[in-house]
């Protein structure tokens, strides 16, 4: 029943935030910057130790979560970046690059939604803090996640009903990963590996991903300190979890 609070919240978000991106322009920098602080406090925070704990108590060792992080960093850098070579990032199509390039990009972005919500479920099923750690996770990435499907769909000439469509796709998802989780047995060592991939995935959208678009969004000195801001929020949840 928490999962599917939790992954309906981030549905909704998701949905709020790609609506928001339709009706305003207006201080998405400092959204941006928030949640990448956050994103990034919650991988080395939270994801990260946790998948450390989990190997250890599976006598794995710390070597295979690393080696997860660094392959969710790097998988989802080729991902996001090779069916884009030699040509313009998503948020700068034109129309010539047609629509099919928009569908593409959000269905993409509603798949990940689909995994998020499975990681979860999952880690509800392993200790519930560390389902509300990831959870925050996700909430914090599934409001840029709505104003990025928007984009990428407006910037292919994508008309609203056809963005409003998608962005619907992308906010269920998260529900309907929690709804299969149920029906999949996954072992210590696959959960072990799924939090440090998740990891590397939140560093990356964090690092590479929503800085720089704070910065080309907000051109405000002060998105460094939403971007602190996010991370303290993040480390102070962890204290108090730690000691509720």
């Amino acid at each position: 029943m928490q999962g599917i609070l939790l992954t309906g919240l981030a549905g909704a978000i998701t949905f709020g935030g790609g609506w928001l991106a339709l009706r305003t322009q207006t201080r998405r920098g400092a959204i941006y910057a928030f949640c990448a602080g956050a994103l990034i406090a919650t991988a080395l925070l939270g994801l990260v130790p946790e998948s450390i704990e989990l190997a250890v108590e599976n006598g794995s060792g710390i070597e295979s979560p690393l080696l997860a992080t660094l392959a969710g960093f790097f998988l989802f850098y080729v991902l996001e970046n090779l069916p884009h070579r030699g040509s313009p990032r998503p948020e700068v199509l034109h129309h010539s690059h047609g629509h099919s390039t928009g569908l593409w990009a959000a269905a993409g972005l509603a798949f990940h939604g689909f995994v998020d919500g499975l990681a979860i479920g999952e880690a509800l099923t392993i200790e519930p803090h560390l389902g509300w750690s990831i959870a925050f996770g996700v909430v914090m990435h599934k409001l840029a996640d709505g104003v990025n499907v928007t984009g990428v769909m407006r910037g292919t000439q994508q008309g609203e009903r056809a963005t409003l469509g998608m962005l619907g796709l992308t906010a269920v998802a998260p529900l309907l990963g929690a709804i299969v989780h149920p029906f999949l047995d996954i072992s210590l060592a696959v959960r072990t590996l799924l939090l440090g991939w998740f990891a590397g995935v939140f560093l990356y959208l964090g690092a590479t991903s929503l800085l720089p678009a704070a910065h080309e969004a907000g051109g405000s000195r002060w998105i460094f300190a939403f971007a602190l801001a996010g991370a303290a929020f993040v480390y102070a949840a962890q204290m108090l979890a730690a000691h509720g």
